[in-house]
């Protein structure tokens, strides 16, 4: 067994993850290249870590939930040349700016597993770019329908107006058809 095995680099990060193990765990986004998104959630499954992937919307992209230092360290094993990990610019303390994975708050997660996974799909739209292009708009909540619960920010694209459900600096969902009388302000 040569020393990139994929079964030595499991070992490692379990190794690893279990010297981690109090460690917040956290969602994080990935994204998979070159058809791998398969066999990296089955890995992060293996290891014990929550996985979801909204396959009718963006198949290549990956949430994991897990420690930090896990995913860095099965970023640094084998298939780390097959995937990428988001990252939000942070200051270490010297002061400096580091990149280093972005968690996803878990309200947030919430929101998009929800709005991914009900109904056929037709009505959502998905925009891969970072959410601070829709900062303009009402923050709302939907009180009445098929996504009751949801909460975004309302936007007119191509002159429809739609409701927003992002993971910040990952992806944006939109939603359509939604009556203006299912929607109601939120704080």
């Amino acid at each position: 067994m040569s020393s990139n095995s994929p079964e030595l680099v499991k070992g490692a990060v379990n190794a690893a993850c279990e010297k981690e193990s109090g460690e917040e765990l956290h969602w994080y986004a990935v994204r998979a290249f070159r058809g791998k998104a398969g066999q990296l959630k089955e890995d992060f499954e293996e290891a014990g870590w929550k996985t979801f992937t909204a396959v009718r919307s963006v198949p290549q992209l990956l949430f994991v939930k897990c420690p930090q230092k896990w995913l860095e360290t099965y970023k640094g094993g084998f298939l780390g040349e097959y995937f990428m990990i988001y990252r939000h610019k942070v200051r270490n303390s010297l002061g400096f700016p580091i990149f280093e994975p972005a968690p996803i708050p878990e309200e947030q997660m919430q929101v998009f597993m929800f709005v991914t996974s009900v109904g056929d799909g037709s009505d959502i739209e998905v925009c891969e770019a970072p959410a601070a292009c829709f900062n303009k708009g009402e923050k709302v909540r939907v009180k009445e329908g098929l996504y009751k619960g949801a909460v975004g920010v309302v936007k007119r694209i191509k002159r429809d107006r739609k409701l927003l459900v992002a993971i910040e600096g990952v992806v944006v969902v939109a939603i359509s058809n939604i009556p203006v009388s299912f929607l109601e302000k939120v704080d």
